[in-house]
This record gives C-alpha cells, structure tokens and sequence, in this order.
C-alpha cells in the first residue's frame, strides 16, 4: 500500500511545474501577484519573468501569452499547496532532504563532478541549481497523498486481464518487432581525430582481425579486451533495422550487420567513432509480438506487462489530476488572491 502511494506521487511529478519562490515585490522588482491562504507572499514579476525564460530555453520555444497566464496559475497552486501544508502540519526537514538526496549521489559513479551529476539531473528534467526544492516538494506531496487520500489509493481499481486485451487489440499493429541481428562486437573509439589515433585504431583492430581468421575465440577477445586496448560489449545486443539503428550507428555498422551470416564475424571496418569487428550471433526475422513476448529483446518485461503498466500508469495519472484539480478549486475559493499585472 505504501509502496503504491510512493508511485503514484513521483507519476505527479512530471505533471506539476518547480516551485517559485515568495518573493519580495521592493526587492526584486513590483509585484505580478499576491497569494495569501495563510500569510501573504508576493511573486515577483522580476523573478517571474526570470523564470519564463528558464522555462522557455528548457521548452525550447517562446511562451504564449495563455501559455504564460497558465504558468502563473501554476506557481500560485504552488505557493497554495505549501501554505496548506504549512497550515495542516504535513513537514519535511532539511535533514531529510540533505540525506535524500545524499543517498541519490551515493547511487551514481564514484568520483562523479557536480557537473556531471547536474548533467545525469537534466537527462531526469530535475534543475541541479533547485535540486532541494524539487525533492522537498515530492515528499511533501507522498505524505499529503498518504494522510489525506489514502482510501482513495486503496480504491484505485488493479488493471484486468480485459483491459490489457482489449488494448492489445487496438495496438497490435504496431507492436511489430523489426527485423534484428543479436550481436556481439570489438571496437576500438577513437580518443581523437588525429592521424595518428586513427591508424593504432587500425592497427588494433586488424590485427585482432588476423587472430580471429587463424582461429582464436571471439568470446576470448571479447573477455579479455581491456588488456587489449580495446572495447567489447558484455552482453549481447540486439540490432534493428531501422532508420534509429542507421542513424546512431552508421551506415558501415548497419549494413554489415545485416549482410553476415549467423555465427560469422566481419572483418575490421572503420566508422566515424572508430574501429569494428562484429560478429552476427542470430538473426531474428520482424514478428508480430503476441502478449507473451518480450517487449524488447535483451530487457526484462513482456508485451503483456508493458501494456498493463501503460493502463496503470493512465489511471494513477487520472486520478491525480482530479485530486489536485479538486485541491485547488478548494484551496482557491478559501485563499486570497490578488493578480497585480500581465505574466
């Protein structure tokens, strides 16, 4: 039951905008709007503005002028849901914070930067700069969801069978797996775009090259790469043919992948990136993927599972818009709240 409340809050997460801060109107210029359920706070139009352009570099586009009304409307359910949890005693300490977000770092690479750590944020849409305003804001909204509105979670109906048939239906036209080739490869990436990068690329790769047409063993290239000065893959990949896999890998990757044979290995070829050897271990014609399939090969997960947590995730997602559509009708008619300019 936690564990399902927990869920359906970090679903909300992509739905709800940063927090802006209470400003102050004399200090960062004059006051775009006034909200006051519990105590006054003032949104800057400074800082608003400041905002918007943060926003809008994010989005990578302009904001309209209804895009920037409902932005507004944003930060001031904003600032009403942390009066009410002020005002009913739902918390959150700096301490918990600092040791969440600890834990986070904990979990990344040893001897990350903050810049790279900022960088791996972005990839999530977590801003680095308000990394403890984002995290406060989530747990404040799991214990609101799990003080206030736990019978209705229990109530959430489980997908059924029915419904992630009937999906499936609807879907199966394009729930086809292309044509894909399980490989395996060694690769040697270029450190530069010198002269002289490029041809110890060569010289590795052939050589490997050489050893494998005199009989040496592939998997042992592959085990002992490392020590070798070069790369290989770990677990096997499984190659589509697509426009995604041409585009990402090259056309020299691509069409020699598909021009082997099952349990052959081509012979060394350079792409922009580097150098290749790959060895076709099975080809796998394009099917029709039935519910028992793996959605994508290599990865845990059927059709069937992918299905149910798509349905899943709608509903959790439908009733969090209609609880906190509801929360600030009602926050909003019991709040005082002035619009003192254009957003």
């Amino acid at each position: 039951m936690r564990t399902r409340m927990i869920a359906i809050a970090l679903s909300l997460l992509a739905t709800m905008p940063m927090i802006a801060q209470p400003m102050s109107g004399t200090s960062l210029g004059a006051p775009l709007a006034t909200v006051k359920l519990i105590k006054t706070e003032v949104v800057s139009d400074k800082a608003f503005k400041e905002d918007v352009v943060k926003l809008e570099k994010t989005l990578g586009k302009t904001l309209s002028a209804d895009e920037r009304k409902a932005y507004l409307d944003d930060v001031i359910n904003d600032l009403l849901f942390y009066q009410m949890c002020e005002r009913d005693g739902v918390k959150v300490s700096d301490g918990e914070i600092d040791s969440y977000i600890a834990k986070l770092r904990s979990q990344r690479p040893a001897g990350e930067s903050d810049q790279q750590f900022a960088a791996y944020l972005a990839s999530q849409g977590i801003p680095f700069d308000d990394l403890k305003d984002y995290y406060r804001k989530q747990v404040l909204i799991q214990r609101w969801l799990m003080t206030a509105r736990s019978a209705e979670i229990a109530a959430i109906k489980p997908i059924s069978g029915e419904e992630i048939a009937s999906t499936y239906e609807l879907y199966k036209s394009r729930l086809v797996r292309p044509d894909t080739a399980k490989v395996a490869f060694l690769f040697y990436q270029y450190r530069d775009s010198s002269a002289a990068e490029r041809a110890k690329g060569a010289e590795v790769m052939k050589g490997l090259s050489a050893r494998l047409a005199k009989g040496e063993s592939f998997d042992v290239l592959r085990l002992t790469a490392k020590d070798g000065g070069y790369a290989a893959n770990q677990d096997p990949v499984y190659f589509e043919r697509s426009d995604v896999f041409l585009t990402r890998f090259g056309k020299a990757f691509y069409d020699t992948v598909f021009a082997l044979s099952d349990g052959q290995a081509s012979a060394a070829f350079e792409s922009e990136a580097g150098w290749w050897i790959v060895k076709r271990l099975e080809y796998l014609p394009q099917k029709q993927l039935e519910l028992s399939d793996p959605y994508r090969l290599g990865q845990e997960g059927t059709v069937q599972d992918y299905i149910g947590q798509l349905l899943a995730k709608q509903r959790e997602n439908d009733f969090l818009q209609k609880t906190f559509g509801e929360l600030f009708v009602k926050l909003r008619a019991q709040a005082e709240i002035k619009i003192l300019g254009t957003p």
